[in-house]
């Protein structure tokens, strides 16, 4: 994972960036919307036995047009987000019996704590429309954050936020609704260590006003 959040948060900088100021004034906001959503590191596959990991997050989720062709388009997602989460170490020798200090790190580690995420994601949306007020879609975004704890796994600070999700859209009238499934990944490309990364799997649920 050492190279793997910056590549993701420069090809979407460059992705939304990287085109003359024309072609940007020419992208329509099509839709504004507000996410909640929780995730944790087993809500599904037990994938980590060492640490638990659960968030709870709001998002203010932005979608601009990038381009659509009869039943398929293509959308920019801006979704600056905030996750309130909670943290243990369960594995009491995740941190090696070699290590000096050992002991006043797992007195520091091993408790459950709750921490303060702050995020600003960027990515692509792919839309299939199954009729005029319903559609399946897929996103992949990632983007700079701020954790404001530290844990055995992650540094406190700066670190990037890696997301795909798969969901389903219905709209009515001006308002739509979407459900979806959500994978996120979070670490800082081994800016700081440790850099270990925490993972979790969770549903996120929007609601949205149709600006187009």
């Amino acid at each position: 994972m050492k190279s793997k959040s910056l590549f993701l948060f420069a090809f979407f900088l460059f992705f939304v960036l990287g085109y003359s100021q024309d072609t940007i004034s020419r992208f329509k906001w099509i839709r504004t919307g507000i996410v909640i959503g929780y995730a944790s590191q087993n809500t599904i596959i037990k994938q980590d036995s060492d640490y638990t990991y659960e968030t709870m997050c709001i998002k203010f989720s932005n979608h601009l047009n990038f381009s659509r062709k009869n039943k398929h388009s293509w959308e920019i997602l801006i979704e600056p987000s905030y996750y309130r989460s909670q943290h243990q170490l369960l594995n009491y020798w995740f941190i090696s019996h070699t290590v000096p200090n050992g002991d006043e790190l797992r007195a520091k580690f091993m408790p459950l704590k709750s921490m303060n995420e702050y995020v600003l994601n960027i990515g692509i949306v792919y839309r299939r429309y199954l009729d005029l007020n319903s559609s399946v879609f897929a996103t992949l975004n990632s983007g700079p954050m701020y954790i404001d704890t530290d844990t055995e796994r992650l540094k406190k600070g700066f670190a990037f936020s890696d997301i795909f999700t798969l969901g389903y859209n219905y709209k009515r009238n001006r308002m739509s609704f979407d459900a979806k499934c959500v994978f996120r990944h979070v670490s800082n490309a081994d800016l700081q260590m440790p850099n270990f990364g925490l993972n979790s799997v969770g549903f996120e649920l929007g609601t949205y006003f149709e600006l187009k």
